[in-house]
């Protein structure tokens, strides 16, 4: 009987993680409404994520609109603003293991052949003494006109201080989806 009801709560953990994501999709959806400044946030997580810095890097997409997201597109042709968040984890650290990444200040993308230089704002490093673990993060504003080209990109690289990654077809399918979804909605109702 606790065999059973141990992985029936393991079945029920692992289709709650699963419920955000779309089919097909290596994105996992998550939704954040502020009811005091009326705006949504849909984080798409997980588009790239491997290994740990210097050799590695996790990025997600995440989108801010005006309004909750059942009503997006009933009143204007707003485009959301979009953001790629990217962020770099090191176990094993101490007060003294420098940043890898501060003071840089371009996130390159390459759009099939197409080189994008995106500025990056709002960097972050914190350190936890208990578990010894460094984090840095930072995020990069696209544009629209920059998100009409990773639209029709069949592929896409980036590079953030000096560590390179790429997008599996998978990953761009669900960064195109959601661009298409969350970005220029208001656009398609």
């Amino acid at each position: 009987m606790k065999q059973t009801r141990s992985v029936s709560l393991l079945l029920l953990a692992v289709l709650s993680v699963l419920q955000d994501q779309q089919p097909g999709s290596v994105c996992r959806l998550e939704t954040k409404y502020d009811a005091l400044a009326d705006t949504t946030t849909v984080m798409c997580y997980d588009l790239v994520k491997f290994g740990e810095a210097p050799s590695g890097l996790s990025v997600r997409a995440d989108a801010l609109f005006h309004g909750k997201e059942q009503d997006r597109g009933k009143e204007s042709d707003e485009i959301a603003r979009f953001w790629l968040v990217l962020s770099s984890d090191r176990s094993g650290s101490t007060r003294h293991t420098p940043p890898l990444f501060d003071g840089v200040t371009t996130l390159y993308l390459s759009v099939d052949s197409t080189r994008l230089e995106i500025p990056v704002e709002d960097y972050r490093h914190d350190f936890f003494d208990l578990t010894r673990f460094c984090s840095e993060s930072v995020r990069a504003e696209i544009g629209p006109d920059d998100l009409r080209k990773l639209l029709e990109a069949r592929s896409l690289k980036g590079e953030w201080g000096g560590v390179e990654f790429r997008f599996s077809k998978e990953a761009l399918a669900s960064l195109k989806e959601f661009i298409s979804g969350r970005i220029f909605a208001a656009r398609t109702h």
